[in-house]
């Protein structure tokens, strides 16, 4: 483990003691000239949990300040969005921005990071969704059994001309059984839409998973 990571994970358990009782996030951050991350920093009952997380979510934040300092990217920030949490998981959104110098405009990816608080590990997509094709979320976006949101979380219709191409496995929990599957910006509408969402309800999912049983 190199200095950044010992330090970011050290420094996420250290503040651990000054935090009791029940999970909870709190925001890390570093920053320079142009360079504004703020991340998660998860803290859980279990320390062995809270250190494999945050040090998952450490090597983000160490891919961002790699592109500010060693691919000389002109600007770089980070941030997160909690979208939900109980006693066994937590689903955050973490956006990373970039801005190089003479584009048109700056780019950003956008990943859903979803823990098992026990454990401590990544939970699959395929623990709550079975898919079997890009072609089954086509169908199931055009019928209406899917939702298709923009980047405001607001539900839009599919742009005419675009399609999914894949099943993307990248994905955040919304809360009352809700799961959206996460696609970064150009990959189903315009620079305009932002990163887009395929989103799930339990009907949809009950329905997915019998289909693909």
């Amino acid at each position: 483990m190199n200095v950044l990571k010992k330090a970011l994970v050290l420094g996420a358990i250290g503040a651990m003691l000054a935090i009791p009782g029940y999970a909870k996030v709190v925001t890390g951050s570093q920053s320079d000239a142009n360079l504004d991350l703020k991340y998660p920093l998860v803290y859980t009952d279990s320390a062995y949990a809270q250190q494999a997380i945050n040090t998952d979510i450490a090597n983000y934040v160490l891919e961002a300040k790699d592109m500010y300092y060693n691919q000389h990217i002109y600007k770089v920030a980070q941030n997160y969005k909690v979208t939900y949490e109980d006693s066994q998981v937590v689903s955050i959104l973490l956006t990373t921005y970039y801005y190089n110098a003479g584009a048109v405009h700056g780019m950003y990816k956008t990943k859903g990071l979803v823990y098992d608080k026990i454990t401590g590990q990544r939970v699959p997509l395929y623990n709550y969704i079975k898919i079997a094709n890009a072609d089954q979320l086509q169908v199931g976006v055009l019928s209406g059994v899917l939702s298709f949101y923009n980047g405001a979380h607001r539900k839009v219709d599919l742009p005419r001309g675009w399609r999914v191409t894949y099943a993307s496995d990248n994905y955040c929990l919304r809360g009352k059984g809700n799961i959206d599957l996460v696609y970064q910006p150009y990959q189903l509408g315009p620079f305009s839409y932002g990163t887009t969402y395929i989103g799930f309800n339990p009907s949809a999912i009950e329905y997915f998973n019998r289909m693909n049983s």
